[in-house]
Formats: C-alpha cells, structure tokens, sequence
C-alpha cells in the first residue's frame, strides 16, 4: 500500500460521516410551510351602462363591496382566529415537535457528538496519520533531499575531483608538452651545439687538413726537392761511381798492366836469375847466395800481389769508400786455407768490407818454394779499394 492510499482511507470514512450527519438533520426538519386564509375569487362582470345606472351601480358596487369587505372582513378575522387558533395549535404542536424534534436532534446530536467525536478522532488519527506521513513524507523527502544533496554534493564533488584531476591532467599535458619542449629546446640546442661542434670541428679538421695538404706539399715539394737532390746526388755519385768505376777499370787495366808487366819482369828475372844461376852452376864464385836471396824476394812480392788481386776479385767497394784504405794481418796455411784475419787498422767501413772479401776469398795462391810460402803464411796487407 502506498502512502497516497494510506491517506485516501481515512479520508473517506471522514467524508461519510460528515454526509450521514448533514442527511440526519435535513431529515428532522420541517419542511411546512403555515397555512394561508383562503379567499373566494369573486369574477365581475362588466357592462355597458349609462351614467346614472353607471353611478347607481357604482353605489351599489360600493355597498356590495362595502358589505363584501365586511364579510371579508369578519370571514377573515374568523380565518385569522381559526389561523391564529391553527397556528397555536400548529405552535404547540410544533412546540411539541421541537421539543420531540430536540430531544431527538439532542439524542441525534449527541449520536452526531460521539459520531463527530469518533469521526474527530478519526480525522485526529487521520490528521495524526497524515502527520506522520507528513512527517514522513517531509521525513522521505528530507532524507530524499538530504540523499539528493549529498548526490549533488558528491556529483559537484566528483566533478570537482573530475576538474581537479582533468585540471591536474591538464597541467600535467602541459607540464610534460613544457618538458618536451624543453627537452626539444635542450635536444635542438644540443643538436646546434654540436652541429655547431661538428661544424667546429669540420673547420678545424678541414683547416687542419687543409694544413696537412700544404704540409703534404710542402713536404712532396721538399721530397721532391729532396729527391730531385737525392736524384741529382745520385746522378752525381753514378757520375762519380761510374767515373771511379772507370778510374778504378783504368787502375785495375793500369795494375793489370803493371802486373803483367811485373810479371814479365818477374819472369824475365827469373829467367834471367835461372841463366845465373845456370852459370853460377856451370862456374865457381861467392855469389849464388846473394843471387838466391834476391830471387826468393821478387817471389814473395809477386805472389802478395797475386793474393792482393785474388782479394780484390772479392770486394765489393762503394763511392764511399774511394780513397780510403786498410792496413790488416793474415795468417795463412801452407796450401792458402785461411787461418786467422786480424784486426784491421783504417777506415771502419774499408776494413770491414776488405775482411768480407778475405773471408769470401777463401784460399789464397801459395807458392811452391818453401822459403817463399813460409814468408806468406804471416802477412800484412794494406787493401785500397778501387772501383
């Protein structure tokens, strides 16, 4: 049951009452109306008349309706008396009513008081009820409004939340969009800076290379001059190596020469020796030891020139080496092996380059004679080299 119809009950009963009341009192009263004198309708007749019929027939009229109006009068004071009696009668009987009537109305009244009285009781209750449905209504509704508040508090709570986190959010955006752009601000400075680095940098490595180039060159036009020097040098040694070369090919053709006339020489004392000594056999005198002396001692230089050539074929000179000279000692075996090659008094680079050539020379021609190769086994050579 709702709280409409909770209302709706009550109310009704009170409405049913209230129409049972109002329909007790119209039954009790007294619809009546008092009775009224009767008066015989009198009907006059008119007629044409002349003048002194018209005045005695007037007078006549007014006798008649003198008389009538007496009659009249005494059938209404009769009327009035029979009324009055009627209406005394009716006055007491209505008396009587009303008092009947009164009783009746006090009893219906006092049945209307406890009815009212029920029904006031029952319009309290109802009062009281609709108060307390009032009351909780107005309660409902309190509570409703109260819920209804608290929801729009909560709602313009939530949506304050809802503005405070979509303003947060908002800030944040910003903030991280600021951050962005700080960061694409920092990014691009960095970016610039070190393009700007780079671009330092390209400058100084291309000036730096640029640098480099012309030290390049400056070292290629060095080199070049350097190597055209060291060509021009060169072309001057190989002029002078093939300048020594030829003085050495004319020394070596002059040595050869003088070696050959030495040898000619040599063989021509020898032969010349072997004819005195051919003689000296053939003779007698104190001169064969002298003459064998001398013999041994053109043997021994021939043979040191033949060692001092066999070296030679062995060695290999240099530019720089023209004009220099080594004076070294060499121990050898009876058949030319070798032994021992002392420490060479000079130029370092003449004697280090005259003991290769001794070591690669190996053996060295030795004569026969036993005088002469016992001499040779202890030399002491001064090489000069020759190109």
């Amino acid at each position: 049951m709702t709280e409409n119809e909770g209302i709706r009950k009550p109310l009704l009963i009170s409405l049913a009452l209230h129409l049972t009341i109002g329909i007790f009192f119209l039954v009790g009263v007294n619809f009546n109306a008092p009775k009224r004198p009767t008066q015989a309708v009198s009907i006059i007749e008119a007629t044409m008349i002349d003048d002194g019929m018209v005045a005695a027939q007037a007078q006549q009229l007014a006798d008649m309706q003198a008389k009538q109006q007496q009659a009249q009068a005494a059938e209404q004071a009769r009327q009035e008396a029979e009324q009055r009696a009627a209406e005394e009668a009716e006055r007491q009987a209505a008396q009587q009513r009303a008092a009947a009537e009164a009783a009746r109305q006090a009893e219906q009244q006092k049945v209307v008081a406890e009815q009212q009285a029920q029904a006031e009781r029952e319009r309290q209750q109802v009062v009281e009820q609709q108060r307390k449905a009032e009351e909780a209504r107005k309660a409902e509704e309190a509570r409703k409004a109260e819920e209804a508040r608290k929801a729009e508090e909560a709602r313009k709570q939530a949506a304050a939340e809802q503005a405070r986190k979509a303003e947060e959010a908002r800030k944040a955006e910003e903030a991280k969009k600021q951050a962005e752009a700080e960061q694409q601000r920092k990014a691009e400075e960095a970016r610039k800076a070190e393009e700007a680095r780079k671009a330092e940098e390209a400058k100084k490595q291309a000036e730096a290379e640029q640098k480099r180039k012309a030290e390049e060159a400056r070292k290629a036009e060095e080199a070049k001059k350097q190597a055209e020097a060291e060509q021009k040098r060169k072309a001057e040694e190989a002029r002078k190596a093939e300048e020594a070369k030829k003085q050495a090919e004319a020394e070596q053709k002059r040595k050869a020469e003088e070696a050959k006339k030495q040898a000619e020489a040599a063989l021509k004392r020898e032969q010349e020796q072997a004819l005195k000594d051919l003689e000296a056999l053939m003779g007698s005198g104190p001169t064969g030891s002298s003459s064998s002396s001398a013999a041994a001692a053109g043997e021994v230089d021939r043979y040191t020139g033949m060692i001092i050539a066999a070296i030679q074929r062995n060695w290999l000179v240099g530019p720089t080496m023209v004009g220099k000279q080594c004076r070294i000692n060499i121990r050898v075996a009876a058949d030319g092996l070798i032994l021992q090659i002392g420490q060479g008094q000079g130029d370092g680079e003449v004697c280090r380059s005259a003991e290769l050539a001794i070591r690669k020379t190996g053996t060295l021609p030795m004569p026969k004679d036993p005088e002469v190769n016992r001499q040779l086994q202890n030399l002491n050579l001064t090489l000069i080299p020759r190109l």
